[in-house]
């Protein structure tokens, strides 16, 4: 399910942001091709609601590392704006998730967004 969801979300960046980024799952600690987007997931939780019914959350990150680097602030703050629109409402299988308690925050330079699905 979580891979499914990382998958939902790099669609959903790929179809805003198109074919000039680079889109990472997977950890890559060096020669991140900048502009790039890295999604992973927090702490996932399962909650048990009934004997046969669950709910799961799952807390998203997704960064943003600018190429920019005289306006990194500028396109940090146009990127979260862009990634907050477009991950609120997630296409997903044959129903639409939707983000809650989206937030973000600009760290050393790089767009951190979180949302839960």
């Amino acid at each position: 399910m979580v891979n499914k969801v990382l998958n939902a979300i790099t669609v959903q960046l790929h179809s805003t942001f198109g074919d000039s980024y680079k889109y990472y799952v997977e950890n890559v600690e060096q020669n991140l091709t900048k502009p790039c987007f890295t999604i992973d997931t927090i702490i996932p939780l399962q909650r048990s609601k009934s004997p046969v019914l669950y709910d799961r959350t799952m807390p998203m990150v997704i960064h943003y590392f600018t190429e920019d680097k005289k306006d990194t602030k500028t396109d940090c703050y146009a990127k979260a704006e862009q990634i907050v629109e477009c991950l609120e409402y997630l296409p997903f299988e044959t129903t639409t998730l939707r983000g809650e308690n989206i937030s973000w925050q600009i760290v050393d330079e790089v767009l951190q967004v979180f949302v839960t699905y």
